[in-house]
């Protein structure tokens, strides 16, 4: 049976990461905190469309790209056409062992069908030592944005339209990382800010992630009510910043 999650962003591969720089933001500020030293061998988990790939490639490092959606990867290898990129399966890896001294994975581990297989594999990969990073929505604390958002508020009004009453795509992700044999984790909040010029891009980069999956689940009628009370909210807010926060978590192999 075909994963839905994987066929989502197979649909959305084109779009993804286009309309605003929203993952590619956070892939630099990543990557920041790591600071990793050239020639750093890096495994990008869940790569997407690169964000990460690229953020380390001019840092100097040498990346292996892996993701479950075939066009993603598709325009991986067309951008960087010398990583080695593939098709594949995070939680069985088709890697060798102890092959990396860096495992990231942007924004996935919350989502992927199997996080505690995930996990397991991204250990294994990683050579006693490496570091492992990943970031998740929210705040390291827990605590709420602190933004007028007119898109959330959307979401949050929208869920009673889900089939399921909550329009909940995500898995039982579960953060302790020291079942995994990783120590020394630390958790970061970070945030990015970009511009939105008016309210079709902010609908159009609402479809070309991971949310759009809410979108598609509700009514063609609730889908253009939504679209239209965001135009609505933004025309009320010019000059609007779309702010969203990450936690960045980063642990050590054992």
């Amino acid at each position: 049976m075909t994963d839905p999650v994987v066929s989502h962003f197979d649909r959305v591969a084109d779009s993804y990461d286009e309309v605003l720089p929203f993952f590619s933001g956070f892939a630099s500020l990543t990557v920041d905190r790591l600071a990793p030293p050239a020639g750093v061998r890096a495994l990008d988990l869940a790569c997407g469309r690169g964000a990460l790939t690229g953020a380390l490639l001019a840092r100097g490092a040498s990346v292996t790209a892996v993701d479950a959606a075939p066009r993603m990867v598709s325009l991986v290898r067309s951008t960087y056409p010398s990583v080695p990129a593939t098709v594949g399966d995070s939680a069985a890896l088709d890697l060798p062992a102890d092959a990396f001294d860096l495992v990231v994975c942007g924004f996935a581990i919350h989502i992927v069908a199997d996080p505690d297989a995930t996990l397991r594999e991204a250990v294994r990969v990683a050579r006693p030592g490496a570091r492992l990073a990943f970031t998740t929505p929210g705040r390291a604390d827990d605590s709420p944005d602190r933004w007028d958002d007119p898109l959330v508020e959307l979401y949050a009004e929208y869920r009673r339209y889900q089939e399921d009453g909550s329009g909940r795509h995500g898995n039982d992700f579960d953060d302790d990382f020291g079942r995994f044999g990783l120590r020394d984790v630390t958790a970061e909040t970070l945030e990015i800010a970009i511009p939105v010029p008016d309210g079709e891009t902010y609908w159009k980069w609402s479809r070309s992630h991971g949310s759009g999956r809410f979108i598609d689940g509700l009514t063609p009628y609730r889908r253009a009510e939504m679209h239209a009370r965001l135009l609505e909210h933004m025309v009320e807010r010019p000059g609007f910043v779309l702010r969203r926060s990450a936690t960045l978590w980063i642990g050590h192999a054992g």
